[in-house]
């Protein structure tokens, strides 16, 4: 990796990908290789399977994908989405499908995001809170051909007539399939990865189809600058449905490191969000300004620390910078791939004259 410069304090800007067809946009940053990452071919799904073999070859197979409540490591992971591609192969799960995902646990939201992109389909995330005309407007909207849920989720599923497969009732089936990888179903090179429904400026859900190339050159340049290192514990507190979340899930796994999910329940906040913090060594942490303005305590093993979705005040600017810790503010719409933008900040705050 190649660390922004701390002192830098520049705004970086999107960036056309010349003569890439199809990949979208790159996230320009101060300092940084601003060419393409994504290639021909190149799936968030095997870049995920390629770092599981990057680790396994350093003789680090026992790394945590996931910690917390439940533990994976890569391998772990790579193998239970491995089993669930398969199961949704047989299930009849195309290439090309749109398959939504209802999830109240994260580690099955991992492996239903995994298992879906190597079936070759998409994933179109769902939130349990989302009312039910919502739910059934997406499951339309985005021509959706199977839902992966849980059982006890499934009562939250209008009857829209799209199949429904809880993983915990298909347990077994899964368990029992082949655990070896299925292997590239999906060649095109303006695949999509994932449909993500915003509010929408008529108050109607709009659907953002984002492509596997342009979400590929985001993580990777993301990975290469952010700052992340493989040892960090990252907190992801976002729900899938919410684009924040791709940056929370593949940006610390493009370089080996571990999440900590946040466990299923209310969200948590103030002084219930720092104890869970620090009771599992949290280093660094993804979140929106008003999450971050509840915590009362500072988190002294809290090493990189990125703010976006709202405008970051000053206050917290200046509470939660420190030497030593690496604060970005990014911004970014859903239609350019989440951030288009990025600031390293500091608490030397300069008003504007």
């Amino acid at each position: 990796m190649s660390p922004l410069d701390e002192g830098a304090g520049q705004e970086a800007q999107i960036a056309d990908c010349p003569g890439l067809a199809g990949a979208g946009f790159v996230l320009r940053m101060a300092g940084a290789d601003h060419s393409a990452r994504w290639r021909p071919g190149m799936r968030l799904e095997t870049l995920f399977e390629r770092r599981c073999d990057e680790l396994r070859a350093a003789g680090l197979s026992e790394r945590r994908a996931v910690d917390g409540y439940r533990s994976l490591t890569y391998d772990q992971l790579d193998q239970r989405s491995n089993r669930l591609a398969r199961h949704l192969i047989g299930r009849g799960v195309n290439p090309g499908d749109r398959v939504a995902l209802l999830f109240d646990d994260h580690v099955h939201a991992y492996a239903a995001i995994l298992g879906t992109l190597k079936a070759g389909a998409a994933f179109v995330p769902l939130d349990p809170v989302f009312p039910e005309d919502r739910i059934a407007y997406i499951l339309e909207d985005a021509g959706v051909n199977l839902v992966l849920t849980l059982s006890h989720l499934r009562a939250r599923l209008p009857d829209t007539g799209v199949r429904v497969v809880c993983l915990d009732e298909d347990d077994r089936s899964i368990a029992a399939a082949d655990r070896t990888r299925p292997g590239l179903r999906e060649t095109a090179d303006d695949a999509l990865a994932y449909i993500i429904y915003t509010s929408g400026s008529t108050g109607r859900p709009k659907g953002i189809a984002v492509n596997h190339s342009s979400t590929c050159n985001f993580v990777l340049v993301a990975a290469e600058n952010y700052g992340y290192r493989p040892g960090d514990r990252v907190y992801q507190g976002m729900t899938i449905a919410f684009d924040f979340s791709v940056e929370e899930l593949w940006v610390p796994w493009m370089v080996g490191a571990t999440l900590i999910p946040k466990p299923a329940g209310p969200a948590l906040l103030g002084a219930d969000l720092c104890r869970f913090l620090i009771e599992h060594g949290v280093t660094a942490m993804c979140c929106v300004p008003t999450l971050l303005a509840t915590l009362d305590e500072d988190l002294p093993n809290l090493r990189f620390l990125l703010v976006s979705g709202e405008a970051c005040p000053k206050d917290l600017v200046v509470r939660w910078h420190k030497p030593g810790r690496r604060f970005l503010n990014v911004y970014g719409p859903t239609e350019r791939t989440t951030p288009s933008s990025a600031t390293s900040v500091s608490g030397r705050w300069s008003p504007t004259p």
